[in-house]
C-alpha cells in the first residue's frame, strides 16, 4: 500500500479508536513507519500534571526514549519547533539553532542524519503530545512525508486528547422528537429533519432572536397554541434551529405564558389587555396565576424567570 493510502487508513483508524491505549498506539506507530521512513519513531502524550511526556510507543533505544519523555520539552529548540505548528525536519532548522541537548545527546551521538518532530494539538488548541522520527538517511523524510504528517496532525492530536469530542447538537435529530432546520442569512429555510416546523421562522420574535445568535442559545417559544423548546447556534451557512414541542413549564397555560412575556417587556395590565383583546380583570387574574405557579414574588421576579427561560412569544 502507498504511503498516501496508509495515511487515509490511519486517519479512519484514529477516528474510530484513538491512540491513547498501548494497543492502539502500537498500531498507529506501525502505520506511521510506512508513512515516515525512519530508523526510530516515537509517539508521545503530554502529561500536564507531571509536566513531561510519556511515550505510548517508541522504537528509540531506552535512554533516548527517556530523554524524549523527561527532558526534550526543556530544550529551547523544542519550544521553537512547538511554536511553528507544523512538522519540522532537522534540515528545516536554521544552522544557528542546530545545537543544545537534542543535538548533543540524541542526534549527534546516534548518527541521525535527519528527522522530524511534529507537535500535536487537541481541537481546542491544547498541546497534547508529539511525534518524533529519526533517520540515518539524509534523504528522508521528504516533502511528501511532511505533507502527509500535516494531513494527519489534527487526527493524531484529537486521538491523543483525553477529552472526548462533544456530540454535535444535531445528533438529537435522530431521537424521533427533535426537528431541525437551517436558516440561511437570506431567510431561506433548509429542512434538517422530516417534519420541521418551518412556520416558526415566520414569528417576528424568533426572526429577531435568530439575528442575534452568536454562540449556542436556548429559548422557549410560544407560537399559536403550542410551546417549543429551541436550541440555536450559528453554523458556517446560517443558523441551526433545533426544536421540539413541549408542555408549558410550571403548569402555565399558553395564555399565561403570553402574559408572562408581556410582563417581562414591562407592559401594564391595561397594555396587555389591549394586546390580547381581553379585559383588564382577566389579565389581573392571569398575572395572579403566573406569580402563584412560578413562585415569583412580584412582576420583576416574574420577568427574571421569563429571561431565564429565554421566553419568546
Amino acid at each position: 500500500m502507498t504511503a498516501l493510502g496508509t495515511a487515509y487508513e490511519l486517519r479512519s483508524f484514529l477516528r474510530r479508536n484513538g491512540s491513547r491505549s498501548v494497543g492502539s498506539a502500537l498500531a498507529v506507530a506501525e502505520c506511521l513507519r510506512t508513512i515516515v521512513p525512519s530508523d526510530c519513531l516515537a509517539l508521545s502524550v503530554w502529561d500536564p500534571v507531571l509536566g513531561r511526556h510519556r511515550a505510548l510507543a517508541s522504537s528509540y533505544p531506552a535512554p533516548l526514549t527517556t530523554f524524549l519523555d523527561e527532558s526534550m520539552h526543556t530544550d529551547p529548540l523544542f519550544g521553537a519547533v512547538k511554536t511553528t505548528g507544523v512538522p519540522t525536519r532537522v534540515r528545516d532548522l536554521p544552522v544557528r539553532l542546530r545545537r543544545g541537548d537534542i543535538f548533543d545527546l540524541v542526534i549527534g551521538p546516534s548518527g541521525f542524519r535527519d528527522g522530524v518532530t511534529q507537535c500535536l494539538y487537541a481541537p481546542d488548541g491544547r498541546y497534547v503530545g508529539m511525534l518524533n522520527a529519526s533517520t540515518l538517511d539524509s534523504r528522508h523524510p521528504d516533502d511528501d512525508t511532511v505533507a502527509l504528517l500535516a494531513l494527519l496532525g489534527p487526527e493524531l492530536g484529537a486521538a491523543l486528547d483525553p477529552v472526548p469530542p462533544p456530540e454535535p447538537a444535531t445528533a438529537r435529530l435522530d431521537d424521533g422528537i427533535t426537528e431541525g432546520m437551517l436558516v440561511a442569512p437570506d431567510g431561506r429555510v433548509l429542512p434538517l429533519s422530516a417534519r420541521p416546523h418551518v412556520e416558526l421562522v415566520g414569528s417576528a420574535a424568533l426572526t429577531a432572536a435568530i439575528a442575534r445568535v452568536r454562540g449556542p442559545v436556548r429559548h422557549l417559544l410560544v407560537h399559536r397554541d403550542a410551546t417549543y423548546a429551541l436550541e440555536m447556534y450559528r453554523a458556517r451557512s446560517g443558523v441551526v434551529v433545533l426544536h421540539r414541542e413541549v408542555a408549558p413549564p410550571a403548569g402555565l397555560t399558553v395564555r399565561e405564558l403570553q402574559v408572562l412575556a408581556a410582563l417581562a417587556d414591562g407592559s401594564s395590565n391595561g397594555e396587555i389587555a389591549g394586546a390580547l383583546g381581553v379585559g383588564a380583570r382577566t389579565v389581573a387574574t392571569h398575572v395572579e396565576h403566573v406569580l402563584a405557579k412560578t413562585g415569583c414574588r412580584n412582576r420583576a421576579d416574574a420577568a427574571a424567570t421569563a429571561a431565564a427561560w429565554g421566553l419568546l412569544v
